[in-house]
């Protein structure tokens, strides 16, 4: 008897505690890739392993009390999910141990809860109620879907520990279209492996619901209680159980705003933003950014794939002069034989054969990024083919006029051997692509200039050609260029000009061209 009661305690010690809300994820682990949490989020907020009356954990989230939102709910997919958005009749559910300080008895309550109005007071305190959505606009929008659940799962989505304020239509049209195309892709990888997501919300210090209007008797009810995120993200890590070439990684994050615009990044880039989004100098959310490093493959495919299926059209986010708008427009409803031109005779169709289309930035550290993202996500690259010092054209040139102004011109990249895109990597400090079968060293394509301004043969754009620095062939002769990313540093901090990135340039030691015009040795 004394044996059995030794063991009985010893193994009750290994259990799980009751309790959902905890000082660490020990608990609930296995929704986070290689078992580590997120970091650089607010130490403050809590942390909840979710679950129902049933004794499984189904998902876990950082929880601000401060903002009355979840920064983040980490989860896996379920393969076993079927296509059918779930629901949920009366109250959501809350979480009573967020509570307990207003209420002693919700310490011993171990899951989530439905709530009666009696106990709304004492909730409110430090969590979001349903009351605080009524006659809003914004849903309760989930951050771990419904949709990527099954049977008790998914029943566990609707806590409001889950829930944060998105718009109407950017949660129930833009955003669910995303997570409709990231379901389909999840579905077609072998369910043996393991997704691990992330979705979270940057809360916004100033806006909050319910908003007081006009005719609101102050009385009725609280406001300014929930803040409504500025902007939605995911992160997506899929690990293969075999074949390493089959796992990948993405993100992507939206403007919460009827039309928000949502845009498909990698997790590197992803973190990055949501850095300064939370500001915070060491955010991460998957360990090592769920990096697979040689094996890039699959994740540029499936970006490539989500950025033409359901990225939202570049003309949607142009911004066109009247004229071209009123030409464009001309050329839309002359298409397709919509106009009789004679009674026997119709327009067949319009064709499109060439546009031009100019990206103008303000530094070479910025080009060169967001040439990164574009041929990452379209296989467009964005070419340098203007000389910097040129004339001002017209009065719209001249009222856009920078101190340095750089202006390309969208163009595919193709290159020999090269199965991917040629991508930089930041900790190799040089450009690769994968072959298909190994990742190699290559020479983007990026520029038509060469570093005097003379522009390459159209045949030999700037590129290694067989050296270790980048030149071109000219209608001279031949002439260095200057080279893409790393952008050069000169020993005060100063980055290097756009005209003159660091390089050798013949000599035997790194130098590069400044803004004030002069130059300096450099480091890349």
């Amino acid at each position: 008897m004394i044996l059995l009661a030794v063991l009985t305690v010893a193994l009750w010690g290994m259990q799980p505690t009751g309790a959902v809300v905890v000082d660490n994820f020990r608990h609930c682990s296995e929704f986070f890739y290689k078992g580590k949490p997120p970091g650089g989020f607010d130490q403050n907020a809590k942390k909840i392993c979710q679950k129902t009356h049933t004794s499984a954990f189904y998902f876990a989230t950082l929880y601000s009390t401060a903002h009355r939102i979840p920064l983040y709910s980490a989860y896996t997919f379920s393969f076993a999910c079927n296509n059918q958005d779930g629901r949920k009749s009366g109250n959501w559910f809350i979480e009573p141990q967020l509570s307990q300080d207003e209420e002693p008895k919700f310490s011993t309550m171990p899951c989530m809860e439905s709530y009666s109005s009696r106990d709304s007071d004492n909730i409110k305190v430090k969590q979001a109620i349903d009351e605080d959505y009524k006659y809003t606009g914004y849903d309760r929008g989930h951050l771990n879907p419904n949709s990527f659940q099954s049977n008790n799962g998914r029943e566990a989505t609707f806590t409001l520990t889950n829930s944060v304020p998105m718009d109407a239509c950017f949660n129930r049209v833009h955003w669910k279209k995303w997570e409709d195309a990231v379901k389909k892709i999840l579905r077609e990888q072998d369910p043996t492996g393991t997704a691990y997501l992330v979705t979270g919300a940057v809360p916004s210090p100033i806006n909050k619901i319910p908003r007081q209007g006009i005719f609101d008797n102050p009385g009725e009810r609280d406001f300014n209680r929930v803040s409504v995120p500025t902007h939605i993200w995911t992160a997506v890590c899929y690990i293969h159980p075999t074949d390493k070439e089959e796992s990948f990684s993405f993100g992507f994050i939206g403007v919460n705003v009827p039309h928000g615009s949502i845009q498909v990044k990698t997790i590197e880039d992803l973190t990055s933003f949501l850095s300064s989004c939370y500001a915070s100098t060491d955010l991460n959310i998957f360990v090592d950014d769920c990096n697979f490093k040689s094996k890039k493959r699959k994740s540029e495919t499936v970006v490539k794939r989500l950025h033409q299926a359901v990225q939202q059209p570049m003309s949607n986010r142009l911004t066109m002069t009247p004229d071209v708008m009123k030409t464009f427009q001309t050329l839309s409803s002359f298409s397709d034989g919509e106009i009789p031109i004679y009674p026997t005779k119709r327009v067949k169709r319009v064709q499109i054969t060439d546009i031009k289309v100019d990206f103008i930035y303000d530094s070479l550290q910025t080009w060169l990024r967001e040439m990164e993202i574009m041929k990452l996500t379209t296989g467009l690259t964005c070419l340098l083919s203007t000389p910097f010092a040129r004339p001002v054209r017209d009065e719209l040139r001249r009222k856009r006029q920078t101190s340095e102004e750089l202006v390309c011109r969208i163009a595919p990249e193709v290159l020999d051997g090269c199965a991917t895109s040629c991508l930089f990597d930041d900790g190799a400090k040089d450009y690769y692509c994968s072959t298909g079968s190994m990742t190699v060293r290559c020479s983007p394509t990026y520029s038509d200039i060469a570093v005097d301004g003379q522009r390459c043969k159209s045949d030999h754009t700037c590129g290694h050609h067989g050296y270790d620095y980048y030149w071109c062939n000219t209608d001279r002769s031949w002439q260095y260029c200057s080279p893409p990313l790393p952008v050069g540093k000169t020993s005060s901090g100063k980055f290097c000009s756009s005209k003159r990135n660091c390089a050798e340039y013949g000599y035997s030691y790194l130098w590069c061209d400044l803004d004030d015009g002069s130059w300096d040795y450099c480091t890349r």
